[in-house]
Formats: structure tokens, sequence, C-alpha cells
């Protein structure tokens, strides 16, 4: 940069210091579009660079009465902001990842306990329906779902009949199918 333009700079920060709107239109024109090259090449993301070029710039305006900068270190000045911006961005995106990746999993923990307890309520009607069965019709629902016997081996077990037996398990499973659609 040639003296000149160094000395217009200084002149033009300070009247950006004052508000000149004008002034401000100069920085944006002359390092915007590099400040773009300059993040998308280190984001890959074009849009992103933009978004953050332009937050740079606003930020620049907004702390215009504060910048102090001297020698020529103005365009260093933009590209640290806008780096500082970048790795903001990408900090801000690593904590909403890590709250999302959290309230994820506590959603599915209570999902998982909700589905545990309601099992556990289940399991106990269906548990209690069986002990409110009729005595020979609860030995024979017993023994043949639970223990897995065949009609055959329980009629052979209890000195029944075979018939017997499939009525005996045909009333079991339509008073549970009765009463258990009653709750669940």
């Amino acid at each position: 940069m040639d003296n000149n333009n160094y000395i217009n700079e200084h002149l033009l920060l300070n009247e950006l210091k004052r508000g000149s709107e004008s002034a401000y239109e100069y920085f944006f024109g002359k390092y915007y579009k590099e400040l773009c090259n300059y993040l998308l090449a280190i984001c890959g993301n074009s849009e992103l660079a933009e978004e953050i070029a332009q937050q740079a710039f606003v930020n620049f305006w907004d702390r215009r009465k504060k910048i102090d900068i001297k020698n020529d270190r103005l365009k260093p000045y933009f590209f640290r902001m806008a780096y500082n911006l970048f790795i903001d961005s990408k900090r801000n995106e690593l904590k909403k990842y890590r709250l999302l990746e959290k309230l994820k999993q506590e959603a599915y923990s209570e999902v998982v306990e909700l589905d545990n307890v309601q099992y556990e309520n289940r399991l106990k009607l269906v548990q209690n329906e069986i002990e409110n069965l009729p005595e020979q019709c609860r030995k024979v629902f017993i023994l043949g779902k639970k223990h897995g016997l065949k009609y055959k081996e329980i009629s052979e077990q209890l000195h029944i009949s075979v018939k017997t037996v499939e009525i005996h398990m045909s009333k079991a499973l339509k008073r549970l199918r009765t009463q258990l659609t009653i709750f669940l």
C-alpha cells in the first residue's frame, strides 16, 4: 500500500469514527470480497462465508468509535475479526449439537423408562387376570403357555381329556382377551 492510500484510509477511519457512512462504504467496497474469499477458504461454505463477512462489517460499524488501528493494520484487523467470528460460529454449532444430543438422549431415556413402566404394569395386569381364572382353567393355561406342554401332555398330567384341555384353554384365552382389552 502506498503512503497516500494509507493516509487516505487513516483519514477515512477518523471519518468513520464520526459516523460517516461513505467512509464505511469505502471500507466495505475495498475489503468485503477479499474477506469473503478468505472465509470461503477457511470454511468451504459460501453462504457461511458471506454471513460471517457481513457480521464482521456490522461489528466494524458498531465498534467504529473504539477502533484504534495504526500503521496500515486495517486489513489484518478485518481478517482477525472474521476469523474470530468463524471460530465463535463453530463453537456455537458444537454447543447446539451437544445440546441436541443431550435432549435426544433424555427423550430416549424417558421413552424407554415409560415403556418399561407400561410393560411392568401390563405384566401385572396379565398376572392378576391369570390368577383370577378358575383353578382348572388356570392350571391348563399355565401348563400350556408357561411350560409349553402340548394338550395331550396336559391331559395326561391333569387326568382330563384332551377335549377338556381345549375347552379350558379356549375359556382362559377368551377371558384374558376380554379382561385385558379393557385395561390395555
